[in-house]
Order: structure tokens, then sequence, then C-alpha cells
């Protein structure tokens, strides 16, 4: 018998590949197809189906809305549904479920994935269908009998009513042999009654329902006391159903109970229903793995098999690097895509003693467990890095990213899931920050540093109240004339206990806190204040440039923040610039890019701070308002020693020119390193050889005195 399936979809693109996917399917499976859903469900009322797919998004009405509507007819209610839809929120399914739907499959569809649940459902539906008919011709033959006046088929009606409800009914004796079937059940393995009654329920059901319903009848037995509300799986010609069962004692006439009847009715379609809704709750929509709350309830289990056990577990935290570049720049579907097929490579490097699931983003956790040893966490995680390291194609295009990947183990490390969480994020942590693509095992010093890290936040909160924050202004000297170009206004905090601290001993906490919005705020503040007091005094200072957090353009609009500044400080044009690093460049969009040339209309320089560290594209390069570029001091340290590091100096100074930039060199701190620097291209130097930070008033006593240019030797 020929499969009829109907798929509902506006897009004609989709309704040619899914009628494709139904064509691979083999001779026995047909496609009708619908545009409109409103031309669909006019067609079903005089058509059948034996499988609908519907689109969830549609114009005229949604797939819930259609399954619903379909559902409400008498004919047809049974009709399994599948519905596509690329939402992964869960209110969508939900609704989904709630109208009818019986399963789902996430856009883009895979042909595999289309033909095992097409296949699976349609085994159901039509096993359904037969017993249903071999019920209805039962029940014709009876009433053929009757009214044609033939001999009487010897069963009373209420014998007739049990042969021909839709519900399995069965009785066995003490020993487990079929006293009676009713024709439903005896249509489920395929024969008919008179040929199963006297047969033992161990020649008919496979071995392990033989034991389950051993059991339960023993249970009845000896006891007398029914078993209601049970769910039991019935596999007839590789179709599996469902049944919600109850058993109770057969009694004879003086009440002895002289074997076990039992009856069950089909509840697949619910069950099916039902086990959605708990995967939605306890699964990540678009991978399909375990969520946090699941990852909690087995991560509860695995410690507790650790401690009856002995054996060792570990919690794996592990978060995509470069994974935000490709989602921003080629869209959030790329993004997906890519987190579907780290899902599917974690998953396949997991043998039965672990298992992968997503926390959000692009985090995900790992739970190994029966480990020996801790060079199996090594292996595994080595093996890990090596498969998300290699190339992904989305969308037809190349991508590769890397993963950092902290480790607790357990129990040596915690015992609750909460703690173990933290405590690998804290390794995971530190793996990005030694570089990335690697691991990292959690010890207890990165407790220790994660803790004065929290002591770190309290007191910055405090310092930006209480006046503990200053300025100090390192200067930039010209090299072709030697006289100072411009100041860099670097930020130092007078902790109370701890005194004297450069950005480095708070800058992270600030990151990470979100005080860096407001540290900013306040940095440009104070460096126009300075700016405009000494203008007062009649003193006039070099350009200077603040240095501007990536995290600081998701705080409200930055570059208004700076113009307002500007303007109620009457700084001249020129006199303000920024400092941006690499990572903005990563992190590029448009809005980014709007703010940036709002600020250089403004006046306001731009410069592109730490360059070469990086993995800035040179279109970003290219297409970004910036006026300077600032080689990062590493490569400044090498120079005498690496002619690698002279030709990158070299090269980056004739594309920065090239690009109408000015080229400044960080970190120089000796007059070789400064002679190499003028003839790589560099036009100008920052450093100690040129001048330290300055306090306020150092700059006041240099500048109110009229110098122009240092005090050194560099010629």
């Amino acid at each position: 018998m020929q499969a009829r399936i109907v798929i509902v979809d506006d897009r004609s693109t989709n309704l040619r590949v899914y009628a494709q996917y139904v064509a691979m399917m083999g001779p026995e499976y047909s496609a009708t197809c619908f545009h409109s859903a409103v031309e669909a469900l006019k067609w079903l009322e005089t058509e059948h189906a034996d499988l609908l797919i519907v689109d969830y998004r549609m114009p005229e009405m949604d797939g819930a809305t259609f399954i619903s509507k379909f559902r409400a007819r008498t004919v047809g209610a049974h009709i399994p549904a599948i519905i596509i839809t690329a939402r992964q929120d869960r209110e969508c399914r939900i609704s989904a479920l709630d109208a009818g739907a019986t399963d789902f499959l996430q856009s883009p569809v895979s042909h595999i994935e289309f033909r095992d649940r097409a296949i699976l459902l349609l085994g159901q539906y039509q096993k359904q269908q037969e017993l249903k008919k071999s019920l209805a011709t039962n029940n014709r033959a009876s009433s053929d009998e009757d009214e044609e006046g033939n001999e009487p088929s010897g069963k009373s009606m209420l014998e007739q009513i049990i042969d021909t409800t839709p519900i399995l009914i069965n009785a066995t004796d003490r020993n487990g042999k079929f006293l009676f079937l009713n024709s439903y059940q005896a249509a489920l393995f395929g024969r008919d009654p008179e040929e199963l009654v006297g047969q033992s329920i161990s020649e008919i059901l496979p071995p392990d329902l033989v034991e389950r319903e051993k059991r339960r009848n023993n249970v009845i037995l000896e006891t007398g006391i029914s078993i209601p509300n049970y769910e039991e799986k019935f596999i007839s010609e590789d179709v599996e159903l469902t049944f919600h069962c109850n058993k109770s004692p057969l009694l004879n006439k003086d009440n002895q109970t002289i074997g076990i009847l039992t009856t069950g009715l089909d509840i697949t379609a619910r069950k099916f229903a039902e086990e959605h809704r708990t995967h939605l709750a306890l699964h990540d929509m678009l991978t399909g793995l375990p969520n946090r709350t699941l990852l909690s309830d087995r991560m509860r289990i695995t410690i507790d098999n650790c401690n009856t056990t002995g054996k060792g577990a570990a919690l794996l935290l592990l978060d995509l690097d470069r994974f935000k570049v490709i989602n921003d720049t080629r869209g959030h579907q790329a993004g997906d895509m890519l987190l579907r097929q780290v899902a599917e490579r974690l998953s396949n490097a997991l043998d039965n003693n672990g298992f992968a699931a997503r926390i959000g983003g692009d985090e995900f956790a790992i739970v190994l467990q029966n480990l020996d040893s801790q060079e199996e966490v090594v292996a595994i995680c080595s093996k890990l890095l090596t498969q998300i390291g290699e190339p992904y194609s989305v969308g037809g295009v190349e991508q590769l990213i890397g993963a950092s990947i902290g480790i607790a183990l357990i129990p040596e490390d915690g015992n609750s899931s909460d703690e173990l969480l933290r405590l690998a994020d804290l390794a995971m942590y530190e793996a990005k920050s030694s570089g990335r693509n690697r691991f990292c095992f959690f010890s207890p010093r990165m407790n220790q540093i994660a803790q004065l890290n929290a002591g770190v936040e309290s007191d910055l909160r405090d310092a930006l109240h209480s006046d503990q924050l200053f300025l100090e202004y390192q200067p930039i000297v010209d090299i072709a004339s030697g006289e100072y170009a411009g100041l860099e206004a670097l930020l130092r905090w007078q902790h109370p206990v701890r005194g004297r601290l450069v950005p480095q001993d708070f800058i992270r906490v600030a990151n990470d806190s979100g005080l860096i919005g407001n540290i900013g705020q306040w940095v440009v503040n104070r460096a126009c204040a300075q700016i405009a007091e000494f203008a007062a005094q009649g003193i006039t200072l070099p350009p200077v440039a603040v240095n501007v957090s990536p995290k600081q353009f998701q705080f409200g609009n930055m570059s208004a923040e700076i113009l307002e500044k500007v303007a109620k400080y009457n700084i001249a044009p020129g006199k303000l610039s920024i400092e941006i690093t690499e990572e903005l460049l990563l992190d590029h969009n448009q809005e980014v890019h709007d703010q940036l040339e709002t600020l250089q209309s403004g006046g306001i320089g731009i410069s592109i701070d730490d360059f070469g560290t990086g993995y800035s594209s040179l279109q970003y390069l290219r297409d970004l308002p910036a006026t300077r570029l600032k080689i990062d001091q590493t490569f400044i340290a090498r120079i005498e020693n690496s002619s690698a590091d002279r030709a990158i100096i070299s090269t980056i100074a004739h594309l920065a020119h090239a690009l109408d930039m000015r080229v400044v060199a960080e970190g120089v701190e000796n007059e070789a390193q400064f002679a190499l620097l003028r003839a790589s291209g560099c036009d100008e130097v920052q450093g100690y050889l040129l001048g330290r930070p300055l306090a306020v008033t150092e700059l006041r006593d240099l500048f109110g005195a009229g110098k122009s240019r240092p005090e050194t030797g560099v010629q």
C-alpha cells in the first residue's frame, strides 16, 4: 500500500526539496504538495493523507493553527503531523504540541533525518490502522451472520463487544497460558485469537517483555492486588506501540484467583507528545544536547556514582574561540549551523562514559565518567581540541575556530554541580588568558585569584566614588622633529591598602564586572577637565589620547558621550583622540563604524593600539576612520635581535602610510631601538627612553616652562 505524504509550505524551494526527500524514500511513498495552507485544508476535506509535513511559519496561518483546524475534523484526527521550524523557542513548539503536532524537524532539514522520522511515524500510523481494520472486519463478519440467519457465532453480545473494542484484552491462567484474547490483541501479534488460546506468553512475547509480565503476574497471584496504570511497549512487525495497561486478578465463583486479566489502551501518539514536552524542557533547542537543567541532574548522579564506586569523573567547560567573529560577520544562521556541527563533533568524540551539554551561547559542558587517571582527561581534551579545530563548512564557506577548555575533577575539586561549574569556569578563563585553544585544570590558586578579584571589584566600585583614581600622561615624540607629538592618558588607582596600581592589576576585573563603562566615562571626563584646566592657565598641551575598551561601545552611545564632554569643556578639534584595540576590529559592525565616523567628524582622532597582536582584517583596517597605528611593544622589545620582527615593523609602517596613517611605536627603551624604528619608517615613538608617565604637577612643570622636546641623547 502506498503512503501519501502531504507537504504544506509557502516556499517553492522547500516543497521541491521535501518532495525529493519523499521520492528518495522509495516508490511506496508519494508526495502531494501545497503552497497554501487554506488550499491544503480544503483538499483534505475529501482526500486522505497518511502523514502531514507542515512548515510552522506561513502567511495564511502558522503550522500550529493548520494542525489545530485539521484535528478539529472527525476524519483524520489521528494522522501524524510533523512541524518544520527554524525557530528555537520552546513556546513555538509547545503551541504546536497543544495543537496536535506529533513531531518536529529543525530547518534546514537533512534527508536522513526527514526519512527516519517520516518512516517511524508512518509505520506506527499504518499499524494502528491495520489493527482498527481487523476489528472492523471482525465486526462486519459477526453482523453479516446474524442478518443472513446463519448459525450464530456462539459468542454472547458481551463477548462480541469485547472482541470489537480497540483495546487489547487478554486473560492468562496461573501458568501464563492464554485463556482468552480479543481480536485486537491477537491482531497485534498478527494471529487469530483461536490460534493463541492455550499457548504460553513465553511462546508469543519477546523475552524481555515475558520477564516483566511474569514479574507483574506473580505479584497479583501472591497478593491478589491489582496493578493499575503502567505503561508497556509492544512491537508488531518492527513497529513499536505504547499502551496504558492495567492488570487485575481473574476470580472464580469462590473468589479464588485463577489467573490474570490484562487490558491496554494505545497511547502511542500521546506518549510521543509527552516525550517531546519532556525533551523540550531538558534539551537545548538548537543542538539537541542536554541543557543546563539536565546537566545538573546528570552531574548529581555522576557525583553519587563517584562516591559509591570510587571511580573518578571530570567536568569540562568548553568555550569556542573566535565564534563571535563568525556569528557577527556571517550572521546568526551561519553561527547556528556552526554550533550544530560543533555539538555533533563533541557527541561523536565521546564514548558511553561521557556526555555533552550546551549551557548557553557558544559554551558547552562535558562530563567524563568512570575515569581511572588524570591522563585519560588529558587524552580526551587533546582529542576534542583536534576535532573542534578541523575546518567547518558553513554555507559552502570553510571556517576555522578553536576552543578553550576548563577542567574540574570530581570529587577532588568539589561535590556539587554549581561549585564544579564555577571552578571549571575559572579554569576555562585561565585557558583563554594563556593563549586560547588549550585546556587547563582547576587549581586552588585560581580560586584565590577569583576571591581576590571579587575583592578588587568591590574596592573598584568604591574607588569610582572616593577619588582614588587618577591619570598620568606619557609623552609621545615625533621622530623627525624630536618634538612632543602627543600624550597618552594612563589610568592609575591609589588603593587605600595596596597602594598605587596600574591597569594590569584591575582592568580584567573591570571588564568582567561591567565597571569598565563607568571607568571609561570617568577617564574621558577627567582628561577633558585637565586639558581645560591647563588651557585656562595658558598652558598648551599636545593632543591627548585616552584608551577606550571595546566593551565601552556596548554601554550606551560612546560617541555621543565623548562629544558631550568635548563640548562641555570646550576642547579644540584635534586636542583629544581615542585609542582602540584590535579586539574592536574583531567585533566590528556597522554601529561601531558609525560611532567612529561620528567621532572623527567631531574632531576626535582615532588610533589603533597594540596592532599586530590580534586577528584584524585588512578590510576592516582600510574602512576604519583611523589616523594612527600603534605597534605593540612586544615587537619593539625584539627588534634588536629579530630580523623577522624588523621586517614586520617595516611592513606595518608601509601599510599604514598607504592608508594615510601615522605609525607610533610603543615601549621604546634604548637608542638602538629608536634608531631601528626610525629606519623602519615609524613616525612617532613612546617609551621610557623619551619619557616616563608624568603626574599632573610634572606635566604642568614641563609644558608650563615651554619645553617642546624631551632631554634625551637621541638624534
